[in-house]
């Protein structure tokens, strides 16, 4: 037998190697949620649409949405739970980040320029219209969490609509964010899968989430009503405006299309940029369904609706910023006539909204076609009558349907939210720790 000292020194050794071993995998475990090829790399998880395959481990990113829906769960107690809404708000739940927690408050707050290199039309023009980064979401959302401020006396209706809502703005305008970083990667050279891609996918994750379907296939048909993502509020504003485009099924492809468009030598600057600005044309549309469908369902025939108020106001809010960049002045005339302060709303509001809307769709990329006519429009109002622009040409790009073939995990295994994609790499790292540290005899 060897002798006992040696044997013993070699344990010690041993002790330490193993702990500096499993740390550097712990490393790599806490690491994986912030930047993470998939392992294998062609076992990608789809999200909520089941299509779009991301080229990335980019599932912690569209848990941000699980956030967003505990925060509804919390809101619908009886009495609603603010501090539990706003912990998860602010300390985060479901989406981690790195040792921590990546969270709605933080998206809220965040410079979405990253301090001047990224070129965010989207982000610049709501800051524009609003002042300050924290005046677009954050200020709202706070004093809706403790019915302070502007939110003071609002009834609790008022103030979970504004909230919950504000989640999906807030959602939304991060989504963007993420486009910019892939836009500026990609310019800056950055195609590999890690660079302009990886920040494509964060993109993806972040508006269409990972939420399995209640109901359907996550694409067609009616929209589940627990995705509790951006994805799932242009869905519901394409059932209210059926005849126009269907923009929830138009993304995929799209988003798609910049994707493909930014992985190495396939790069194309033109096609990547061609991509981002479809996009906001969507999330221009959906902004304004919401805000002709809901300025009239806001009215209630002359009594007030401060839940429609609410809602009219926060979905409007989560394009307005980028809407005000071909007409600020007309954007801030629709705010004014969405004033927390109205008691009643004119008859002629819900038509001067249409008509002001209207105004600015050639500028913006869109058209009366593609935004549709409200199905539930009251017969004979202004609602109910399309607009007519017959010398618009504006069309929406097609995107491309070729999706990445990197998604081939099987269709059985859940999109649990406790599912930690990190772990198969954690388990192979610290087993070769292990049996290194362990070949000692």
């Amino acid at each position: 037998p060897p002798p006992l000292a040696p044997l013993a020194a070699r344990l010690l050794l041993t002790i330490a190697e193993m702990a500096v071993l499993l740390a550097l995998s712990l490393a790599v475990l806490l690491g994986s949620a912030s930047s993470a090829p998939c392992v294998p790399s062609d076992s990608c998880s789809k999200l909520s649409d089941a299509k779009y395959c991301p080229v990335n481990d980019v599932k912690e990113h569209g848990d941000i949405n699980r956030d967003v829906s505990q925060i509804k769960t919390y809101l619908a107690e009886t009495p609603p739970n603010y501090v539990k809404a706003k912990e998860v708000y602010a300390n985060g739940m479901y989406s981690s980040k790195g040792a921590g927690n990546r969270t709605l408050q933080g998206l809220a707050q965040k410079d979405m320029t990253s301090s001047g290199q990224y070129t965010n039309a989207f982000y610049s023009g709501a800051l524009d219209l609003y002042g300050s980064t924290n005046a677009v979401w954050e200020d709202i959302m706070i004093a809706c969490f403790g019915g302070s401020g502007t939110c003071s006396g609002k009834s609790d209706t008022f103030r979970k609509t504004i909230i919950n809502k504000g989640c999906i703005g807030i959602v939304t305008a991060y989504t963007t964010y993420e486009m910019g970083g892939a836009v500026w990667k990609g310019a800056d050279g950055q195609t590999s899968d890690v660079g302009a891609p990886y920040a494509w996918d964060e993109a993806a994750a972040f508006y269409i989430g990972n939420i399995e379907p209640a109901v359907g296939d996550g694409y067609t048909g009616s929209a589940p009503g627990n995705l509790y993502s951006p994805y799932e509020f242009n869905w519901k504003r394409d059932k209210d405006f059926p005849g126009g485009t269907a923009i929830h099924t138009a993304a995929i492809p799209i988003m798609n299309y910049g994707l493909i468009n930014l992985r190495g030598s396939s790069y194309n600057a033109a096609n990547v940029q061609s991509a981002q600005t479809a996009m906001y044309k969507i999330f221009s549309i959906a902004a304004i369904r919401a805000v002709i469908k809901y300025s009239w369902t806001a009215r209630g025939n002359g009594t007030l609706n401060e839940e429609y108020l609410a809602e009219c106001w926060a979905y409007w809010r989560s394009a307005s910023g980028y809407i005000s960049t071909v007409n600020k002045a007309t954007v801030q005339e629709i705010d004014a006539l969405l004033d927390w302060s109205l008691t009643s709303i004119p008859a002629t509001t819900p038509c001067e909204i249409k008509t002001k809307v209207e105004s600015m769709y050639k500028a913006l990329g869109i058209s009366c076609a593609m935004v549709g006519v409200w199905s539930d429009a009251p017969a004979g109002s202004c609602l109910a009558s399309p607009c007519s622009d017959t010398s618009n040409t504006n069309t929406l790009l097609a995107g491309s349907t070729t999706y990445v073939d990197m998604c081939k995990v099987a269709a059985s295994e859940p999109m649990a939210s406790t599912e930690w994609h990190g772990a198969p790499a954690f388990t192979a790292i610290t087993a070769a720790a292990v049996a290194a540290a362990c070949d000692f005899v």
